[in-house]
Protein backbone atom coordinates (compact mmCIF):
# COMPACT_ATOMS: atom_id res chain seq x y z
CA UNK A 1 0.00 0.00 0.00
CA UNK A 2 2.93 2.68 0.79
CA UNK A 3 4.23 2.21 -3.10
CA UNK A 4 0.44 3.30 -4.08
CA UNK A 5 0.20 6.22 -1.21
CA UNK A 6 4.10 7.71 -2.76
CA UNK A 7 2.58 7.27 -6.47
CA UNK A 8 -0.73 8.90 -5.73
CA UNK A 9 1.18 11.95 -3.98
CA UNK A 10 3.38 12.02 -6.45
CA UNK A 11 0.76 12.07 -9.12
CA UNK A 12 -1.07 14.92 -7.41
CA UNK A 13 1.96 17.18 -7.66
CA UNK A 14 2.29 16.48 -11.19
CA UNK A 15 -0.92 16.96 -11.88
CA UNK A 16 -0.77 20.57 -9.73
CA UNK A 17 2.09 21.54 -11.98
CA UNK A 18 0.41 20.59 -15.29
CA UNK A 19 -2.77 22.33 -14.32
CA UNK A 20 -0.46 25.47 -13.69
CA UNK A 21 1.33 25.58 -16.92
CA UNK A 22 -2.44 25.18 -18.69
CA UNK A 23 -3.48 27.74 -16.82
CA UNK A 24 -0.75 30.34 -17.96
CA UNK A 25 -0.73 29.10 -21.16
CA UNK A 26 -5.12 29.66 -21.77
CA UNK A 27 -4.10 32.91 -20.79
CA UNK A 28 -2.32 33.64 -23.56
CA UNK A 29 -4.25 32.11 -26.27
CA UNK A 30 -7.21 33.93 -27.83
CA UNK A 31 -10.19 32.51 -26.64
CA UNK A 32 -13.26 30.23 -27.85
CA UNK A 33 -16.84 31.48 -26.73
CA UNK A 34 -18.01 27.66 -27.54
CA UNK A 35 -16.77 24.04 -28.24
CA UNK A 36 -14.40 25.35 -30.90
CA UNK A 37 -11.39 22.44 -31.32
CA UNK A 38 -9.40 25.44 -32.86
CA UNK A 39 -8.72 26.78 -29.53
CA UNK A 40 -7.42 23.34 -28.82
CA UNK A 41 -4.57 23.59 -31.71
CA UNK A 42 -4.36 27.46 -30.36
CA UNK A 43 -3.39 26.03 -26.94
CA UNK A 44 -1.00 23.25 -28.83
CA UNK A 45 1.14 25.88 -30.10
CA UNK A 46 1.71 27.05 -26.61
CA UNK A 47 5.16 25.55 -25.02
CA UNK A 48 3.83 26.05 -21.35
CA UNK A 49 0.85 24.01 -22.24
CA UNK A 50 2.56 20.96 -24.06
CA UNK A 51 5.17 20.88 -20.99
CA UNK A 52 2.13 20.85 -18.84
CA UNK A 53 0.44 17.68 -20.64
CA UNK A 54 3.43 16.71 -20.61
CA UNK A 55 3.66 16.61 -16.52
CA UNK A 56 0.14 15.45 -16.82
CA UNK A 57 0.78 12.44 -18.48
CA UNK A 58 3.43 11.45 -15.76
CA UNK A 59 0.73 12.08 -13.63
CA UNK A 60 -1.26 9.66 -15.35
CA UNK A 61 1.40 7.13 -15.27
CA UNK A 62 1.73 7.06 -11.08
CA UNK A 63 -2.18 7.43 -10.81
CA UNK A 64 -2.11 3.99 -12.80
CA UNK A 65 0.35 2.42 -10.88
CA UNK A 66 -1.84 3.86 -7.46
CA UNK A 67 -4.84 2.46 -8.75
CA UNK A 68 -2.92 -1.10 -8.87
CA UNK A 69 -3.00 -1.07 -4.94
CA UNK A 70 -5.29 1.36 -3.50
CA UNK A 71 -9.30 1.42 -3.80
CA UNK A 72 -11.01 4.47 -5.78
CA UNK A 73 -12.31 5.33 -2.29
CA UNK A 74 -8.34 6.06 -1.27
CA UNK A 75 -6.06 6.76 -4.61
CA UNK A 76 -8.65 9.65 -5.95
CA UNK A 77 -8.75 11.14 -2.38
CA UNK A 78 -4.89 11.51 -2.48
CA UNK A 79 -4.84 12.12 -6.01
CA UNK A 80 -7.48 15.26 -4.99
CA UNK A 81 -4.60 16.76 -3.00
CA UNK A 82 -3.22 18.31 -6.01
CA UNK A 83 -6.02 21.11 -5.18
CA UNK A 84 -3.90 22.72 -2.53
CA UNK A 85 -0.55 22.23 -4.40
CA UNK A 86 -2.27 24.67 -7.15
CA UNK A 87 -3.58 26.77 -4.57
CA UNK A 88 -0.24 27.16 -3.69
CA UNK A 89 1.73 27.71 -7.09
CA UNK A 90 -1.23 29.74 -8.27
CA UNK A 91 -0.27 32.34 -5.15
CA UNK A 92 3.84 31.50 -5.81
CA UNK A 93 3.59 31.76 -9.56
CA UNK A 94 0.35 33.59 -10.92
CA UNK A 95 -0.17 36.01 -8.79
CA UNK A 96 -3.73 34.77 -7.85
CA UNK A 97 -5.37 36.08 -5.09
CA UNK A 98 -7.73 33.73 -3.30
CA UNK A 99 -10.83 35.17 -1.61
CA UNK A 100 -11.51 34.65 1.91
CA UNK A 101 -14.12 31.79 0.72
CA UNK A 102 -11.83 30.36 -0.95
CA UNK A 103 -9.11 30.22 1.65
CA UNK A 104 -11.44 28.61 3.70
CA UNK A 105 -12.63 25.86 0.84
CA UNK A 106 -9.64 24.98 -0.37
CA UNK A 107 -8.09 23.19 2.52
CA UNK A 108 -12.05 21.92 3.52
CA UNK A 109 -11.89 20.25 0.65
CA UNK A 110 -8.91 18.56 1.58
CA UNK A 111 -10.17 17.82 4.69
CA UNK A 112 -13.42 16.41 3.94
CA UNK A 113 -11.07 14.14 0.96
CA UNK A 114 -9.10 13.07 3.81
CA UNK A 115 -11.55 12.05 5.69
CA UNK A 116 -12.80 10.21 2.87
CA UNK A 117 -9.32 8.40 2.16
CA UNK A 118 -9.04 7.49 6.03
CA UNK A 119 -12.59 5.36 6.36
CA UNK A 120 -11.93 3.65 2.99
CA UNK A 121 -11.36 0.24 3.18
CA UNK A 122 -8.37 -1.33 0.69
CA UNK A 123 -9.18 -4.07 -1.37
CA UNK A 124 -9.11 -5.38 -4.88
CA UNK A 125 -11.56 -4.46 -7.37
CA UNK A 126 -14.96 -6.30 -7.69
CA UNK A 127 -15.07 -7.74 -11.79
CA UNK A 128 -18.28 -6.15 -13.43
CA UNK A 129 -19.63 -7.80 -16.10
CA UNK A 130 -19.01 -6.74 -19.95
CA UNK A 131 -22.63 -5.25 -20.17
CA UNK A 132 -21.36 -2.84 -18.00
CA UNK A 133 -17.98 -1.90 -19.51
CA UNK A 134 -19.92 -1.01 -22.65
CA UNK A 135 -22.02 0.78 -20.32
CA UNK A 136 -18.95 2.78 -19.30
CA UNK A 137 -17.60 3.78 -23.09
CA UNK A 138 -21.64 4.71 -24.12
CA UNK A 139 -21.12 7.37 -20.82
CA UNK A 140 -18.95 9.23 -23.31
CA UNK A 141 -21.38 9.98 -26.04
CA UNK A 142 -23.39 11.77 -22.66
CA UNK A 143 -20.23 13.55 -21.73
CA UNK A 144 -20.29 15.24 -25.44
CA UNK A 145 -23.82 16.22 -24.86
CA UNK A 146 -22.95 17.82 -21.53
CA UNK A 147 -19.86 19.55 -22.74
CA UNK A 148 -21.20 21.18 -25.95
CA UNK A 149 -24.70 22.75 -23.53
CA UNK A 150 -21.93 24.18 -21.24
CA UNK A 151 -20.27 26.37 -23.63
CA UNK A 152 -23.28 28.04 -24.47
CA UNK A 153 -23.86 28.99 -20.80
CA UNK A 154 -23.65 32.82 -20.48
CA UNK A 155 -19.99 33.46 -19.44
CA UNK A 156 -20.78 33.57 -15.64
CA UNK A 157 -21.52 30.43 -15.25
CA UNK A 158 -19.92 29.04 -18.25
CA UNK A 159 -16.32 28.81 -16.32
CA UNK A 160 -18.02 26.52 -13.50
CA UNK A 161 -20.01 24.73 -15.94
CA UNK A 162 -16.90 23.76 -18.26
CA UNK A 163 -15.14 22.39 -15.68
CA UNK A 164 -17.94 20.13 -14.27
CA UNK A 165 -18.26 18.50 -17.56
CA UNK A 166 -14.01 17.95 -16.98
CA UNK A 167 -14.36 16.53 -13.59
CA UNK A 168 -17.15 14.57 -14.67
CA UNK A 169 -14.53 12.99 -17.58
CA UNK A 170 -12.06 12.62 -15.74
CA UNK A 171 -14.49 10.71 -13.25
CA UNK A 172 -15.02 8.40 -15.84
CA UNK A 173 -11.62 8.04 -17.04
CA UNK A 174 -10.70 6.90 -13.19
CA UNK A 175 -13.95 4.17 -13.04
CA UNK A 176 -12.46 2.98 -16.47
CA UNK A 177 -9.28 2.47 -15.17
CA UNK A 178 -10.07 0.82 -11.79
CA UNK A 179 -12.01 -1.78 -13.36
CA UNK A 180 -10.01 -2.31 -16.73
CA UNK A 181 -7.97 -5.69 -16.64
CA UNK A 182 -5.18 -5.36 -17.91
CA UNK A 183 -4.34 -8.89 -19.91
CA UNK A 184 -1.03 -10.61 -19.56
CA UNK A 185 -0.94 -10.00 -23.22
CA UNK A 186 -0.99 -6.42 -23.33
CA UNK A 187 -2.12 -5.86 -27.15
CA UNK A 188 -4.94 -7.67 -25.96
CA UNK A 189 -6.25 -4.01 -24.65
CA UNK A 190 -7.69 -3.56 -28.35
CA UNK A 191 -10.81 -6.06 -27.04
CA UNK A 192 -11.61 -4.42 -23.86
CA UNK A 193 -14.10 -1.28 -23.98
CA UNK A 194 -12.22 -0.07 -21.12
CA UNK A 195 -9.01 1.01 -22.65
CA UNK A 196 -11.30 2.91 -25.06
CA UNK A 197 -13.27 4.29 -22.70
CA UNK A 198 -9.57 5.25 -20.62
CA UNK A 199 -8.23 6.71 -23.46
CA UNK A 200 -11.95 8.93 -24.61
CA UNK A 201 -12.67 10.19 -21.00
CA UNK A 202 -8.93 11.48 -20.86
CA UNK A 203 -9.26 13.67 -24.22
CA UNK A 204 -12.34 15.20 -23.03
CA UNK A 205 -11.32 15.94 -19.89
CA UNK A 206 -8.26 17.82 -20.96
CA UNK A 207 -9.62 19.53 -23.64
CA UNK A 208 -12.84 20.37 -21.38
CA UNK A 209 -9.97 21.86 -18.43
CA UNK A 210 -7.89 23.87 -20.59
CA UNK A 211 -11.57 25.47 -21.93
CA UNK A 212 -12.28 25.73 -18.28
CA UNK A 213 -8.93 27.55 -17.51
CA UNK A 214 -9.97 29.92 -19.64
CA UNK A 215 -13.49 30.99 -18.06
CA UNK A 216 -12.39 30.59 -14.66
CA UNK A 217 -9.54 30.64 -12.24
CA UNK A 218 -7.01 27.82 -12.03
CA UNK A 219 -7.56 27.29 -8.08
CA UNK A 220 -11.60 26.73 -8.64
CA UNK A 221 -11.36 24.72 -12.17
CA UNK A 222 -8.99 22.79 -10.13
CA UNK A 223 -11.15 22.46 -6.84
CA UNK A 224 -13.77 21.17 -9.43
CA UNK A 225 -12.30 18.78 -11.06
CA UNK A 226 -10.46 16.95 -8.47
CA UNK A 227 -13.68 16.89 -6.18
CA UNK A 228 -15.42 15.43 -8.77
CA UNK A 229 -12.78 13.13 -9.58
CA UNK A 230 -12.80 12.25 -6.15
CA UNK A 231 -16.29 11.77 -5.11
CA UNK A 232 -18.03 10.21 -8.04
CA UNK A 233 -15.58 7.51 -8.07
CA UNK A 234 -15.88 6.84 -4.08
CA UNK A 235 -19.54 6.32 -4.87
CA UNK A 236 -19.15 4.43 -8.13
CA UNK A 237 -16.34 1.91 -6.01
CA UNK A 238 -18.87 1.81 -3.11
CA UNK A 239 -22.16 0.63 -5.04
CA UNK A 240 -20.39 -1.38 -8.08
CA UNK A 241 -16.61 -1.94 -7.38
CA UNK A 242 -16.76 -3.55 -4.04
CA UNK A 243 -15.16 -0.91 -2.29
CA UNK A 244 -16.63 0.02 1.10
CA UNK A 245 -15.55 1.76 4.83
CA UNK A 246 -13.89 0.44 7.51
CA UNK A 247 -15.68 -1.13 10.24
CA UNK A 248 -17.24 1.37 12.02
CA UNK A 249 -15.89 4.57 10.20
CA UNK A 250 -18.95 4.80 7.76
CA UNK A 251 -19.91 7.89 10.43
CA UNK A 252 -16.23 9.30 8.92
CA UNK A 253 -16.94 8.44 5.18
CA UNK A 254 -20.45 10.71 4.77
CA UNK A 255 -18.86 13.87 6.89
CA UNK A 256 -16.48 13.32 4.54
CA UNK A 257 -18.50 13.63 1.71
CA UNK A 258 -20.95 16.09 2.90
CA UNK A 259 -17.31 18.59 3.55
CA UNK A 260 -16.21 17.74 0.11
CA UNK A 261 -19.32 18.44 -1.70
CA UNK A 262 -19.99 21.69 0.04
CA UNK A 263 -16.49 23.27 -0.40
CA UNK A 264 -16.64 22.44 -3.91
CA UNK A 265 -19.81 24.25 -4.35
CA UNK A 266 -18.88 27.06 -2.24
CA UNK A 267 -15.68 27.16 -4.98
CA UNK A 268 -18.14 26.86 -7.77
CA UNK A 269 -19.88 29.79 -6.22
CA UNK A 270 -17.46 31.84 -5.70
CA UNK A 271 -16.06 31.36 -9.67
CA UNK A 272 -14.91 34.51 -11.53
CA UNK A 273 -13.55 34.66 -15.08
CA UNK A 274 -8.97 35.10 -14.99
CA UNK A 275 -8.48 35.22 -17.96
CA UNK A 276 -9.93 38.76 -20.48
CA UNK A 277 -8.52 37.12 -23.97
CA UNK A 278 -10.02 38.44 -26.89
CA UNK A 279 -12.55 36.16 -28.38
CA UNK A 280 -11.71 34.24 -31.03
CA UNK A 281 -13.34 34.41 -34.60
Amino acid sequence: MAVGIFCALLAAFFFAIGSILQSYAASRTESAGALDPRFFIRMLKQLPYLVGLASDFVGFLFSLVALQFLPLFLSEALLASSVGITAILAVLFLKVKLSPMERLAVPGLIVGLVCLAISAQPGEAAQISMTARWFELVGVAVIVILAVLSTKLPPAKAGVAVAIVSGLSFSGMGIATRSLDIPDQWWMLIREPDAYAVLLYGAIGIFMFASALQRASVTTVSALVFGLETLIPSIVGIAFLGDTARAGLWPLAVVGFVISFGAALVLAGQAEPAVTAEPGT
